[in-house]
């Protein structure tokens, strides 16, 4: 039981630090995301404009 305390004390003290590793995985996690969204819908919205600009 004091292993799974220290795991969460460690935790807790990376989540708490600015530059902290899950931090940092979080960061590039939504990082990519907006990527994704953004190139992906970019190309999407012209193409659904130039869809309705042909009716």
């Amino acid at each position: 039981m004091s292993n799974l305390q220290t795991k969460f004390e460690a935790i807790i003290d990376d989540v708490n630090r600015e530059d902290g590793k899950i931090i940092t995985a979080f960061e590039k996690i939504t990082d990519s995301l907006f990527f994704l969204i953004k190139w992906g819908g970019i190309p999407l919205v012209t193409y659904l404009l130039w869809t309705i600009s042909k009716w």
